[in-house]
């Protein structure tokens, strides 16, 4: 009895230590701090802006959010590095605006 038991515990503490390994890539980018604010042109027309986190391509935000960019949706945002504006383009392509 005392072994059903023990290997019910041993059960429990895996159990637990598997849903903390899965929660782990939710937990993680919903508590990132470091966002940037995104302004989504088409034909030097703003269509808006958007907020996305330094890994993601905000052109592909903005081509996903926008009915309006149909695709063709470029994203600028300001880089502290630069005098100006940063901008991407739907396939990643950076340039200054």
């Amino acid at each position: 009895m005392n072994y059903i038991k023990r290997l019910a515990a041993k059960h429990h503490i895996f159990m637990g230590i598997m849903i903390a390994l899965t929660l782990i890539p939710i937990i993680v980018p919903v508590s990132a701090e470091e966002s940037i604010t995104a302004y989504c042109y088409r034909d030097n027309r703003s269509l808006g802006n958007v907020s996305v986190y330094e890994n993601s391509n905000p052109a592909a935000v903005c081509n996903s959010l926008y009915y309006d960019c149909k695709g063709k949706c470029i994203a600028c945002y300001h880089d502290f590095d630069y005098v100006d504006y940063v901008c991407i383009d739907a396939s990643g392509r950076t340039f200054l605006r």
